[in-house]
């Protein structure tokens, strides 16, 4: 019976050891555990700002193609006005100008207006 009470002894010598071996264990999972949930959460955080901010963004990038896109037909516009100007010019070179009726003045200095004759 002696010997019985001795191993019985030993065992629970063994287990207690082996208890308080897996418990540190656990409580190093354990804080392990709430290091990496809390890397989860921050990393959740960053991913979800970079969510709004390729959004924005992509909004901006939207507003500047606009933008852009309107630009491009207002510089259209203008050459096609600046062409057609300098055609009207251009043609306005070609056709002679009728007589001045302000022959007195100076040869430099014309009204451009027709002379009574060709009214």
């Amino acid at each position: 019976m002696d010997e019985q009470i001795r191993l019985m002894d030993q065992n629970l010598k063994c287990l207690s050891a082996a208890e308080e071996k897996y418990s540190q264990k656990e409580d190093k999972y354990e804080e392990e555990i709430k290091i990496l949930t809390d890397k989860l959460k921050e990393a959740e955080t960053r991913a979800e700002f970079a969510e709004r901010l390729v959004a924005k963004l992509e909004k901006t990038i939207d507003d500047l193609e606009d933008k852009l896109k309107c630009t491009k037909e207002e510089h259209l516009c203008a050459q096609r006005m600046l062409d057609q100007t300098l055609l009207d010019l251009s043609e306005m070179q070609s056709t002679p100008a009728p007589p001045c009726r302000c022959s007195s003045l100076s040869p430099r200095l014309h009204c451009h207006q027709p002379a009574e004759a060709d009214l």
